[in-house]
């Protein structure tokens, strides 16, 4: 056992009202779940951290005072290709006013698992492949029983320190991982398999799930296996206008560095350019 402990590295999510927040940013080595209602921005969040990275890194930004840059910036999704990933941001932040928008994804390693993902089920080829179809079937990417899962687990391991990956989604891995107790106990233990190996090998996991798919039990297991949870929802005491809120609902060794004035309820916006921020907030009752 080494006689000192590392110190703490921070890495900036790149959205500054969240990064005030949580102190500079998230802990290098930290797995965390994005765990949030349907529409109330948790998609949003992890777009405006991979926009506002990759634009900091084109323009030679440095990094915020206290925190460290990853080594690289890894983007791993189930159902979406690069394009369609890019599309969606590009409507967010309105690329038209970013002539450098190609240049600034170029940062991003982009990790498409379409083919693992859909390659046992019945969905025709030609509407996820990558290939023409005669093609795409003989060579068919290689697939587990569960979605993908422990494809992206192979994938993870091989990756820099110090590096930051966005996984889309564990929603997506539930139809495969809820069908039986022991799919479903793979998933949990793998994610604390991560969630353990991602100190060792200093990388940072950020998961995104929507809230509510799972029973309260299995959600809860989820919140257990990982460092951190953003828990983001709308808010329900309110017959005028919908509004997104989000809370901090754990955060394992980053916790005693928050502001308690900050462990509250906060209103967050999406807005087209700036993406996601936080607005203001209402202490909890």
């Amino acid at each position: 056992m080494p006689d000192t402990i590392n110190a703490r590295v921070l890495h900036a999510t790149r959205v500054p009202s969240l990064d005030k927040v949580l102190g500079g940013g998230i802990l290098s080595g930290s797995t965390i779940l994005v765990l949030a209602e349907p529409g109330s921005g948790g998609v949003e969040l992890v777009q405006t951290s991979v926009m506002n990275y990759c634009s900091d890194i084109t323009k030679g930004e440095n990094v915020p005072e206290g925190t460290t840059a990853p080594s690289e910036l890894h983007y791993i999704s189930l159902t979406l290709n690069r394009e369609m990933f890019e599309q969606q941001i590009a409507k967010l932040f309105n690329a038209e006013k970013h002539p450098r928008f190609r240049e600034m994804m170029s940062h991003l390693h982009y990790l498409d698992l379409g083919e693992s993902y859909f390659g046992k089920t019945h969905v025709p080829y030609d509407w996820y492949g990558t290939q023409n179809s005669v093609h795409g079937m003989v060579n068919m990417s290689p697939s587990d029983d569960y979605g993908g899962l422990t494809i992206i687990a192979d994938n993870i391991r091989k990756l820099p320190k110090e590096s930051i990956i966005f996984v889309d989604s564990l929603t997506a891995l539930l139809p495969y991982c809820t069908k039986t107790p022991e799919n479903w106990f793979e998933l949990v233990t793998l994610i604390r398999g991560l969630t353990r190996a991602a100190k060792k090998w200093n990388i940072t996991i950020v998961f995104l799930l929507t809230a509510g798919v799972l029973s309260g039990g299995q959600e809860h297991e989820l919140i257990d296996a990982v460092d951190g949870v953003l828990k983001m929802f709308w808010q329900k005491d309110t017959t005028v206008k919908r509004q997104r809120q989000m809370y901090i609902l754990k955060f394992v060794g980053l916790l005693p560095c928050i502001d308690p004035r900050d462990m509250v309820i906060f209103n967050v916006k999406v807005s087209a350019g700036a993406g996601f921020e936080i607005t203001n907030m209402r202490m909890v009752a």
